[in-house]
């Protein structure tokens, strides 16, 4: 085996790095931005090839399937490869992906035609509903729309000048400060701003998303959602708590790493979920409806590992739990060079 890893600053690269020389694994940094990228993987010889590529990134975005899936046309092992990343931050193709595995999710509805989609949001919608914009995360393109007019607004909007993906440099910012907690935990959040308006500064280059419209039913009462991890054989659970004021849970940072209430079905049902869309890493965002229901309303191989850092442990596949903390990213490593 001959590992090659895309040299970045990301949290996930550098616990790659940390774990290969723990474990004297021999690997190469490369950039694979390098025009010449194909020439190096094989002067090389290289067998696997890493790049954890950021939804935030417009040039992640824009090359790294495209080097990804196109090495692996050489019979190079990709992390993401295609099944696992071919609909990451992209909310309309995982609509399809998930009806096509039979899996239970929130209603969408998709419009492409400006004068159809209007047509439904007179007839057929039900307020108040859940808009999104395919590319995003963290909320940041996630609102509620509260009726018609508001929904015509915004459908205009989208057959025309269309939105910016990108964040604003001041989103959210009343949630971030509310749960910094204290003085150290508001210093901590501080040290993340020149990321961030790094972020959003890269992000002004992503193209405004226009010609189409995304619709999610609302689904109202939930005080949280539950993210469920799945790597190989193990899993990790925890609840997101929703703003105040809000519905959205996604991106707020109130995490509750109580599994106690967490069901068991859905860490079987993320297990076969990820086998069905062969999947190497990948996270479910479920919320209950008010029959009870559990239903998906996105995925992600690109999840937070951080988070489940603080996880107690894991269930394996039998679904019996672990009491162990394992680094995600270091998962990912051993069970794709072991392959």
């Amino acid at each position: 085996m001959k590992l090659a890893i895309h040299n970045s600053n990301s949290s996930w690269t550098i616990r790659w790095i940390e774990y290969c020389k723990t474990n004297n694994i021999q690997f190469f940094l490369i950039n694979c931005y390098d025009y010449n990228i194909i020439q190096q993987l094989n002067d090389k010889a290289i067998t696997h090839l890493m790049w954890h590529f950021h939804h935030s990134n417009p040039s992640d975005i824009l090359m790294a399937r495209n080097i990804l899936f196109s090495v692996e046309k050489m019979g190079i092992k990709s992390f993401p490869n295609f099944n696992t990343s071919w609909h990451f931050d992209d909310k309309i193709t995982q609509k399809y992906v998930l009806e096509t595995i039979g899996a239970k999710i929130a209603s969408t509805y998709p419009f492409y035609d400006k004068k159809i989609a209007i047509e439904w949001l007179k007839s057929s919608a039900k307020y108040p509903l859940v808009v999104k914009l395919r590319r995003g995360a963290g909320s940041y393109n996630v609102k509620l729309l509260k009726n018609y007019k508001q929904a015509e607004e915004y459908t205009n909007k989208m057959f025309s000048s269309g939105i910016d993906p990108s964040p604003r440099y001041l989103a959210d910012i009343k949630n971030k400060i509310k749960i910094s907690k204290n003085f150290q935990g508001l210093m901590s959040k501080l040290k993340k701003l020149p990321g961030f308006f790094n972020m959003v500064r890269e992000g002004n280059l992503f193209p405004k998303e226009l010609g189409y419209v995304y619709f999610q039913e609302f689904i109202d009462n939930n005080k949280h959602d539950i993210r469920v991890s799945v790597i190989g054989g193990k899993a990790w659970a925890f609840k997101r708590r929703v703003r105040d004021n809000d519905f959205r849970a996604s991106g707020s940072g109130m995490i509750d790493y109580s599994t106690s209430d967490i069901p068991l079905n859905l860490i079987e049902t993320s297990f076969k979920y990820t086998q069905k869309i062969g999947a190497q890493s990948i996270a479910y965002d479920y919320v209950k409806n008010y029959k009870g229901e559990y239903l998906l309303v996105e995925i992600s191989y690109g999840f937070s590992a951080e988070a489940i850092l603080e996880c107690e442990g894991y269930w394996n596949k039998e679904l019996n739990w672990n009491s162990k903390k394992i680094c995600p990213a270091q998962e990912v490593l051993k069970n794709f060079t072991e392959e």
